[in-house]
């Protein structure tokens, strides 16, 4: 986490959402596939996001993005969200896609075809991302703004969303957490009492979830 917003010419700044992390991907065998952070699989959670990337035109394609529920005023809901994620029989999960609808914005290519991209700069990968993603449907390019963090910052404060992410414009992909990713969120307080938790798994640190 970045100490504040800031504005550097080798850095891209996007829009952090109110969302799920995924890695999707399209094998070989033309079977789509979407996993949450934590590893487990996701695909039947997002059966209309299954089958967008099932109808691509590609062998081979592994992504990086974010998941979110957009609501009525194409805003993050993250309420939304956890609706479609807690069902699991399959007629509850098709009426979830119809009523709470899924968009992925995708931020991250890692592989295409048989060539593995990781190695490349994250401007150059983005590039080729925003090539191969469909122009309209609930699959999108997650878009960025050059340099400017401090004014991107301001805008999506003053629109009451999350926050921004920082990247190095320089990077490779790395996987776990990375000094050249930064999350820039807005300070936001409040008193709780702590009734029971969890410990930390995986990635998390502090408190469980």
């Amino acid at each position: 986490t970045a100490d504040g917003p800031f504005s550097d010419p080798a850095w891209l700044f996007e829009l952090k959402y109110d969302r799920f992390r995924v890695l999707l991907s399209r094998d070989s065998d033309g079977r789509p596939r979407l996993f949450y952070r934590s590893g487990r699989e996701a695909t039947d959670a997002f059966p209309e996001l299954a089958r967008v990337l099932a109808s691509q035109p590609y062998d081979n394609l592994i992504v990086d993005a974010e998941v979110v529920c957009l609501d009525h005023n194409a805003r993050p809901d993250i309420h939304r969200l956890q609706k479609r994620v807690h069902r699991r029989r399959t007629i509850d999960l098709e009426r979830a896609a119809v009523e709470y609808p899924a968009t992925l914005y995708a931020f991250d290519i890692l592989g295409f075809e048989d060539f593995d991209l990781r190695t490349l700069p994250l401007v150059e990968r983005k590039r080729l991302l925003k090539l191969v993603l469909p122009s309209n449907g609930p699959l999108r390019y997650s878009d960025h703004v050059e340099e400017r963090g401090e004014e991107l910052f301001a805008q999506i404060k003053a629109m009451d969303l999350e926050g921004v992410m920082a990247k190095r414009a320089s990077s490779s992909y790395q996987a776990g957490r990375s000094a050249d990713w930064k999350k820039v969120v807005f300070d936001r307080t409040g008193d709780f009492v702590i009734v029971g938790f969890t410990w930390p798994k995986n990635s998390r640190t502090g408190l469980g979830g």
